[in-house]
């Protein structure tokens, strides 16, 4: 299976590589590489820093999200599975060294497929932090809902704002206007259900239960355990505070990699910012296809047609692309090397010596 899963990783990168790399016009493939080589020599080196400057801070803001959305206290457990924890050997629940933890999980999504690195991050919690399996999984799945409104609204909100926009879209075929209007449903309903559970959580806690007494009892009470932990990485949606905390990072880290594709372009103009976000839904997209290395391929060609809908000539996209992806890649595989080894070392310096 994992073979499997492997081999179709490599066709969606390969697959990916084609689309962006396909020649278009006269001049054929030679012309595209000739071109694209050109337009990376042009690039600005201090846009180049700046970029790495950006990949970095926006992991940092990961991991100040990620420290909201752990829970500060673990939900209450019953007996029998309150003294099996008792009894792991793990250290007490702690938030210490998440940017590390963060830096890893994105280093290994770069270098293996089916982003291994999300499972790395989950055992990173639970034998590093000390969190239950279902907390860590939880966290995870939080942060995707999240990210997916953060990103869906930008598909809408550049076509509101920029009426070159909307052209475009309009130019380009009418079922653009049809993806903008879902990505505006989909958006309200994700944050419309996450208004519910902050306002009444009971409507949601009900619905489980009734669900688990149609269950067997020891499933019911090991489904209960697991959905609590879960549960547990909503604790702050009952804070206002947190809730807007939460919102402030996820769109910052967003806005980190749509600046990215703003310096690069260098179209230092409202519609180009507004360009950038849009385009960037396309990136984030991309990067969620979840079997190739690296969203190497992936990103690279769904991120190509973002650009090109809001009018970036296509080897300029290219090359936009190529760099904005080359500077991310580097900087955090080298770093999340780093802290992996950072890590690691810690966790021998605890071991007991005899």
């Amino acid at each position: 299976m994992k073979i499997l899963k492997y081999a179709i990783g490599l066709l969606l990168t390969a697959l990916g590589l084609y689309v962006f790399f396909r020649g278009s016009g006269d001049g054929g493939e030679e012309s595209v590489y000739r071109a694209l080589v050109g337009e990376i020599s042009r690039s600005n080196p201090i846009a180049v820093f700046a970029c790495a400057g950006l990949t970095l801070l926006s992991m940092w803001f990961r991991a100040l999200r990620l420290r909201v959305i752990l829970p500060d206290t673990l939900p209450s457990l019953g007996v029998v599975a309150a003294a099996l924890e008792a009894t792991a050997v793990r250290p007490v629940p702690h938030k210490g060294g998440l940017f590390s933890v963060t830096m890893v999980m994105a280093m290994l999504n770069n270098v293996l497929p089916i982003r291994a690195g999300e499972a790395a991050r989950v055992a990173l919690l639970w034998k590093r932090n000390g969190f239950p399996i279902a907390v860590c999984v939880g966290a995870l799945l939080v942060e995707h809902t999240i990210d997916i409104a953060a990103y869906l609204s930008f598909l809408f909100i550049p076509p509101a704002l920029s009426p070159e926009i909307l052209v475009k879209l309009r130019s380009v075929h009418p079922v653009m206007i049809v993806v903008i209007w879902l990505s505006v449903v989909g958006f309200t309903a994700l944050a419309g259900l996450f208004s519910l559970y902050a306002l009444l959580p009971r409507i949601f806690r009900g619905a489980a239960a009734r669900i688990g007494r149609c269950l067997p009892s020891k499933i019911n009470a090991a489904a209960r355990k697991i959905g609590a932990e879960i549960e547990s990485n909503l604790d702050w949606a009952a804070s206002r505070g947190k809730v807007a905390y939460v919102a402030a990072l996820t769109y910052a880290t967003a806005l980190c990699y749509s600046s990215m594709l703003f310096i690069l372009v260098s179209d230092v103009t409202p519609s180009g910012f507004m360009n950038s976000l849009f385009a960037q839904a396309f990136a984030a997209f991309g990067a969620a296809i979840p079997l190739a290395p690296g969203s190497v391929g992936t990103l690279h060609a769904v991120l190509l047609q973002g650009m090109t809908i809001t009018g970036c000539p296509t080897p300029k996209a290219r090359a936009v692309i190529v760099v904005y992806h080359a500077v991310q890649y580097a900087v955090i595989t080298g770093v999340g090397l780093l802290c992996m080894l950072r890590l690691k070392s810690k966790s021998d310096h605890l071991i007991p010596r005899h």
